[in-house]
């Protein structure tokens, strides 16, 4: 067995690792500094990791459940940014979260779309087919591009900034 550094001797059981996916055992604010510490460790140049941040949140915003990784991995390649950067950020994109972020990008697509139905949940289980779903899906999708460019960008500008300060720090060690 390889060593592992900060591994565990044994493996959390099934359940114990799904559950701390939904809702962490140290609690949200922990989780989000460490995801925020992990970032900063990244080797990489401060553009890359910021564009990997970037395209990272801009996924986690996707409707397109299950395919958040591959949006924030590609959308990383194409712009020189970390895949592993954007792979991290793309975490907080988890069943919990997710709700929210189709909430909210729902309800700005409605801004940009006039018109837009009012989101029924006891409509779509009765109707219970994919046409009931369908004029939904255009003020989602807008909304979720309006709100994850928007954070992506303002992702971008201080992590970019955090990262050069922690490469500058590190050089001024040395």
């Amino acid at each position: 067995m390889p060593a592992m550094s900060f591994g565990r001797r044994t493996q959390k059981p099934l359940l114990d690792r799904l559950r701390d996916m939904v809702w962490p055992r140290m609690g949200w604010g922990r989780a989000l500094r460490y995801r925020g510490r992990q970032l900063m460790r990244i080797s990489g140049s401060p553009h890359a990791i910021a564009a990997g941040a970037a395209a990272g949140i801009f996924a986690a915003f996707s409707p397109l459940f299950g395919f958040h990784y591959i949006i924030a991995a590609t959308l990383a390649f194409i712009l020189g940014g970390s895949i592993l950067a954007s792979a991290a950020v793309t975490t907080l994109a988890n069943p919990l979260t997710m709700p929210m972020f189709w909430a909210a990008s729902y309800e700005v697509g409605t801004l940009f779309l006039p018109g837009s139905p009012h989101f029924s949940a006891t409509a779509l289980i009765e109707q219970h087919s994919w046409s009931a779903l369908e004029p939904f899906i255009a003020p989602l999708m807008l909304g979720s591009v309006v709100l994850g460019g928007g954070l992506a960008l303002a992702v971008y500008f201080p992590v970019r900034r955090l990262i050069a300060m922690r490469h500058q720090r590190k050089q001024a060690r040395t």
